[in-house]
Formats: C-alpha cells, sequence, structure tokens
C-alpha cells in the first residue's frame, strides 16, 4: 500500500464540524460586544455634544439649548437672531445650529426615563445648566446608560 498524503473526506467533515461550533460559539458574543461598543460610543458623543453647548453658551454669553427625541437632539444658540425671539427654547429666526445629530441605528434616547422636563436642558451664559435631569439610552439588546446632569453647575457624567 502507498502512503496517502491529504486528508480522508471523515477527516475534511470533522473538521468543518469543530469550525462550525467554534462560530456559533462565537458570534453572538462579537455581536453582544459591538452593540456594548455602539452604546458606550453614544453615550460619548452625547456627553461631547453637551460639553460644546455648553462652552458654547459661556463663548456666546447666550442661552443653548439641548432639544431631545428617541432618536436624536439638537443644540443651538437661542439668542433672537435673524428676527427669532432669545431664551424661547425654538429655533427661529436665524438662530445658528450647533449640532443636530441622529443616534446610530438601533440605539434610542428612552423618553420614558429621561427625566428632563419636556425633553429638554439648556446652559446660559454662564455654563450652567436649566432644566437638569438624567438622559437614558438603549441599545437594541436591552443594555441600557445613563448621562446624568443633575445638577444647576452644568456638570456631566455618565454611567
Amino acid at each position: 500500500m502507498k502512503s496517502s498524503k491529504g486528508f480522508s473526506l471523515i477527516e475534511m467533515i470533522i473538521i468543518i464540524a469543530v469550525i462550525a461550533i467554534l462560530v456559533t460559539l462565537a458570534v453572538p458574543s462579537m455581536v453582544g460586544q459591538r452593540q456594548n461598543a455602539i452604546l458606550k460610543d453614544t453615550v460619548s458623543m452625547i456627553r461631547g455634544d453637551l460639553e460644546m453647548a455648553r462652552s458654547w453658551a459661556i463663548r456666546e454669553n447666550a442661552c443653548v439649548p439641548v432639544i431631545f427625541s428617541a432618536d436624536g437632539y439638537t443644540v443651538f444658540v437661542d439668542n433672537g437672531s435673524g428676527g427669532g425671539v432669545a431664551k424661547n427654547w425654538v429655533r427661529d429666526g436665524d438662530e445658528r445650529i450647533l449640532c443636530n445629530r441622529k443616534l446610530p441605528a438601533r440605539t434610542q434616547i428612552d423618553l420614558t426615563q429621561t427625566t428632563f422636563t419636556a425633553h429638554r436642558t439648556r446652559f446660559n451664559g454662564k455654563g450652567y445648566s436649566s432644566n437638569n435631569g438624567i438622559l437614558t439610552l438603549l441599545s437594541a439588546s436591552g443594555k441600557s446608560a445613563t448621562v446624568d446632569m443633575n445638577n444647576r453647575f452644568g456638570r456631566i457624567t455618565t454611567h
């Protein structure tokens, strides 16, 4: 008998079965890690935009509201420019939009758990916030994270 080189059909089927089992175990873990990373990045993005809003309020010595919706938020300078009305929580006239952000797919703001009255907050010219509260974010997997602004000094913490 000659010595054979290569794999037999049974050996190949066993190798494919082992690879399939390993992939079946690894994929759900990788999907969960990806969703957690997206949620963490979203929280970081919101925190950065809130800090930017606070900085603009101080720089412009004006009110800068942040209006939340389930799928995003808008940040603008509420100074009444271009025929608008200052400090009315509504972007009108030529008031400058600083950020109009949509959240990543399958990530949302849970408005039922968000404690900001009327789903909004704003910073004044000294950087202090009015209408303080906690913003809750949800991922598709049901994980949640919070952005906490429950102080009048405009400090932002995340959990």
